[in-house]
């Protein structure tokens, strides 16, 4: 009794927390239907997401649960019958979103995860919800989430130890954040395609939506561009190559603009208007013309005879964060005193790789396998 209500006082002050911080912008932007680009990356797979499914479907579909709820039982089992009918069309991920009605749904969200530590997410998931009555209605359910491990091959030491990691806390309270962000007010929440949808009142309704959203993505013209880019901090160059910056197809940081593959040299751009600002704010970094601030917080400030310049092509282009990158361009970002030969120095080091990924320069290989390759404006179908 005691271990429940430590982990339900637990996420009462995670839900306080997430009302309190939240974005109110972001949350006045979500309910007239619109999205900033702070709330619109929560529309699109993000890295940490489970997915169900092909990673490469053309539609995903995301669903805010409570394990608790019974309606969000009901559509688990119309989801998992939309998997099988659009078996390598459709692919699923599920957030979490307990509710403070449900006093087991943040503990039962817990077991999920702790689960999926050991590659078990899903067949937890449906544990979960096929036994929801049972567990729902008992004094302590971690006994109950003990046998369920124990079901899926998972020693019941293991799963307490993964159960008490405090990463998983955090994983829970990030979706319940994004869910405020978005303006999801109950569960379960769907959104598909990218694209916030009412809930379906029946399978036949699901089925529409689904069929509608794979018209639309095979209509919807994707575009990919790519520039090489360096940045050199006081004579450092910073590595872009670092886990943390890196995207994953279907988990990508910004949908519109990431660097992948292991490759911190070259941009992937799949939007036009999207700018150096934008791309260096979506890796936690901020460039304005005064300034670079890293991840880290360490701030580069125009002072002191420090320059913060912005070179494209070879050529020192003034918009700096405002510059839209464009195809093959070969781009560098200098912080350091103004000395010609440090700076023709690192602008000749800025990598030549875009034109691999943009199949420009077939005699130079190919790029890794991308979902879509080719010149903004180009039919990547």
């Amino acid at each position: 009794m005691v271990f429940k209500k430590a982990f339900f006082f637990l996420f009462c002050f995670l839900t306080f927390l997430a009302l309190l911080y939240g974005h109110p912008a972001e949350n006045r932007s979500a309910r007239d239907g619109s999205f900033d680009g702070g709330a619109q990356k929560y529309l699109f797979p993000l890295l940490g997401d489970w997915i169900k499914g092909q990673v490469r479907a053309p539609v995903f579909l995301i669903e805010y649960v409570d394990f608790q709820c019974p309606v969000c039982k009901r559509y688990n089992e119309t989801v998992n019958k939309l998997l099988k009918d659009y078996q390598g069309n459709l692919s699923v991920i599920y957030r979490h979103k307990p509710s403070q009605t449900h006093p087991y749904a943040f503990i039962a969200a817990l077991s999920a995860e702790a689960a999926g530590l050991e590659g078990r997410f899903w067949p937890m998931v449906d544990l979960l919800f096929e036994n929801q009555e049972r567990w729902a209605g008992v004094a302590d359910p971690i006994k109950l989430f003990k046998e369920y491990a124990l079901a899926l091959n998972i020693p019941e030491e293991k799963f307490m130890q993964n159960l008490r990691k405090p990463e998983l806390r955090d994983k829970i309270f990030k979706d319940l954040q994004s869910s405020f962000i978005l303006g999801m007010t109950r569960v379960p929440s769907f959104i598909l395609g990218g694209e916030r949808i009412p809930n379906p009142q029946s399978y036949e309704d699901f089925k529409i939506l689904v069929e509608a959203a794979l018209i639309k993505s095979k209509k919807r013209e994707l575009v990919h561009e790519h520039a090489d880019f360096r940045v050199v901090l006081d004579g450092k160059p910073i590595d872009f190559s670092a886990p943390k910056y890196q995207s994953r197809f279907g988990q990508e940081i910004d949908p519109y603009v990431h660097l992948h593959h292991g490759n911190g040299r070259v941009i992937h751009k799949h939007k036009r208007g999207i700018t150096l600002g934008y791309f260096f704010k979506t890796l936690g970094m901020e460039l304005s013309k005064d300034r670079f601030v890293l991840d880290t917080g360490e701030k580069f400030e125009v002072r002191n005879g420090k320059v913060l310049l912005l070179f494209v092509n070879g050529k020192l282009e003034p918009s700096l964060d405002a510059y839209e990158p464009r195809d093959l361009d070969r781009i560098l970002i200098y912080y350091g005193p103004f000395v010609d030969k440090l700076i023709a120095k690192e602008i000749s080091s800025v990598s030549d790789e875009a034109c691999i990924y943009s199949l420009k320069c077939p005699q130079r290989g190919k790029p890794p396998d991308e979902e879509c390759v080719g010149q903004l404006g180009s039919d990547c179908q």
